[in-house]
């Protein structure tokens, strides 16, 4: 079967995203068969792969450039202003002055990891992108054999710049957490899970925006149990009187449907998706100690700014296997100031039964 160059793209962003082109052609399930097989067609051999690469990594560049901003959108929308700016261009956000302007303050995040804090009188901040990438290893002979489908590399890829921006994203957050200026009553720190602690923290981000939204790690969530339901406490355990300590019934309608509880004293928790950095699964790639809790409205927290486009590439060693490469210029800021809060759960930072590739203090 025949496909044009915008056919395959919108095939692979569909994919990518989960969704079809067409209903009446393809179901969302058949859509990533249907990206796979038309880049096979593409490189079927090793032949037509020199022969249309170009236009594979067009493909594969268009579509995180479509894909990614989406992606951090629909995660982190209610928080986050996202810019795209073209190569050698920072994009400008404004801040919002105000009686409270001098609390108001910006952190600022490096792929060096060096970060700086710094008081700005001026309307607008400049943020500019660094380059973050990876590349996917595909065996020379399990290619030209057909055991190897250049698709999974591009899957691959793209699952690979997705943790590094929420990486970047964790690093720009972890910095802010202790950041000179921060209101001590924003920052909570204990072991385990404490609701009125929490309740206090949604209290403070509420009285900004009308609302407040909790974002945590599956382990986090998990870690917050029955206590988060708000029940009275008898002899030291939530529950009634009596009664054995149980979920409220629309938590266990939550858990059920979704496999972790949705909502805090009427707050909304949304999960941040955990990965861990290789097979062994030990260490994760988001740091499980940390829930954010953002105001609903008002000024967003994050800044995001994507710079020019995804650039993808191959590289053949001298064994004639090949890697695809892929950067993509990103850069965060944090407008860290008194609307927004942190609980850190001190049991989940132990880093040796929960290691993870961002632990706080480094």
């Amino acid at each position: 079967m025949a496909f044009d160059r915008d056919s395959i793209k919108n095939l692979v962003v569909c994919a990518f995203k989960k969704t079809t082109p067409d209903p009446t052609k393809y179901s969302v399930s058949d859509v990533k068969g249907a990206a796979s097989q038309a880049l096979h067609e593409l490189a079927s051999d090793y032949n037509s792969y020199r022969r249309n690469k170009y236009d594979i990594f067009e493909i594969m560049q268009e579509s995180y450039d479509e894909v990614l901003p989406k992606y951090v959108e629909d995660f982190m929308g209610s928080f986050a202003e996202i810019k795209t700016v073209a190569n050698g261009q920072k994009a400008q956000f404004v801040r919002k002055r105000g009686r409270q302007r001098a609390k108001q303050f910006i952190t600022q995040v490096g792929l060096s990891g060096a970060y700086e804090s710094f008081r700005l009188d001026k309307d607008t901040f400049e943020v500019g992108g660094s380059a973050i990438g990876g590349a996917a290893y595909i065996d020379f002979e399990r290619y030209i054999c057909d055991d190897e489908d250049i698709s999974e590399s591009a899957e691959i890829l793209l699952e690979g710049l997705q943790e590094a921006i929420m990486g970047e994203i964790q690093k720009a957050l972890i910095a802010s957490v202790n950041a000179e200026d921060r209101p001590t009553k924003n920052v909570y720190v204990g072991a385990g899970f404490d609701a009125d602690a929490m309740q206090e923290l949604c209290a403070i981000a509420r009285s900004y925006g009308g609302g407040a939204t909790i974002f945590a790690t599956p382990e986090f969530v998990a870690a917050m149990g029955p206590d988060a339901i708000g029940l009275p406490i008898f002899n030291g355990t939530p529950g009634y009187a009596g009664a054995t300590p149980v979920y409220n019934p629309s938590d266990i309608e939550s858990i059920a449907r979704t496999g972790y509880i949705t909502s805090f004293r009427g707050n909304p928790i949304v999960q941040i998706p955990q990965s861990y950095t290789d097979e062994t699964n030990e260490v994760t790639q988001m740091n499980p100690a940390l829930a954010y809790v953002f105001p609903t409205g008002g000024e967003k927290v994050v800044k995001i700014v994507f710079e020019g486009p995804t650039q993808v590439d191959d590289f053949k060693g001298r064994d004639r296997n090949m890697e695809i490469e892929a950067y993509k210029k990103v850069g965060v800021a944090i407008l860290t100031n008194h609307n927004w809060c942190v609980y850190e759960n001190t049991t989940l930072a132990d880093t040796t039964n929960y290691p993870t590739k961002y632990p706080i203090g480094d």
